[in-house]
């Protein structure tokens, strides 16, 4: 018994030493720079220890994506109705939005590697992990059942995937400088005129 605590515990300190070096190298470099071989050396292992802890590569780029996940809740939660006290729906989102747009900037290499992975990756992605995505969405879905109590459950899905969408573009292409370089700080108002125009829109059209 004590040697299979011991063999947990040890397989627990790799994994955490394993993570902690992939967001480092992630951070760093990139999601392409994110190698076996790279997290491997990085803490002094064999690659194949790797698979002992990560049933593959895509598992540990997984569990570095989970905690720049929970970074960005942390960035948002504040503008979250409940937490975000005195704040009206509209600001809310609109914070949401620009807490969005300042966490991509402050942490570009994991932000991208939210969405990178996701297209390369060869098999399913955990159903813990789309959770954690699913969860991020509810704080905009939550936003607008206070502005629109009356919205129906999926039309809430639909509304707050599209707002989503529309911001992440937004912030996409000011990143990568498509067709005009944008200041942070005009990036950060253009996505809060973005969402307070779709709301004003919203209301209009009620």
């Amino acid at each position: 018994m004590a040697t299979g605590n011991k063999t947990t515990e040890r397989r627990h300190k790799l994994r955490i030493e394993l993570i902690n070096a992939g967001e480092a190298i992630l951070s760093e470099q990139g999601l392409s720079a994110l190698t076996a071989r790279a997290a491997a050396s990085a803490v002094g292992c064999s690659v194949g220890a790797i698979y002992n802890v990560f049933e593959d590569i895509d598992g540990l780029i997984i569990a570095v994506n989970s905690r720049t996940l929970a970074k960005l809740d942390q960035k948002i939660s504040r503008f979250v109705p409940g937490d975000a006290s005195g704040l009206e729906p509209e600001d809310c989102l609109s914070g949401l939005a620009v807490a969005y747009c300042q966490f991509a900037i402050e942490h570009t290499n994991a932000w991208s590697a939210l969405f990178e992975h996701g297209e390369r990756i060869s098999r399913s992605i955990p159903d813990w992990h789309m959770d954690e995505h699913v969860h991020l969405i509810g704080h905009i879905v939550k936003s607008l059942r206070q502005l629109q109590p009356g919205i129906s459950d999926e039309d809430g899905r639909q509304l707050a995937g599209l707002l989503f969408s529309a911001v992440h573009g937004v912030v996409s292409l000011g990143l990568q400088g498509f067709f005009f370089a944008v200041p942070q700080r005009e990036l950060e108002t253009q996505v809060s005129l973005l969402v307070r125009a779709t709301l004003a829109g919203l209301k209009k059209s009620a």
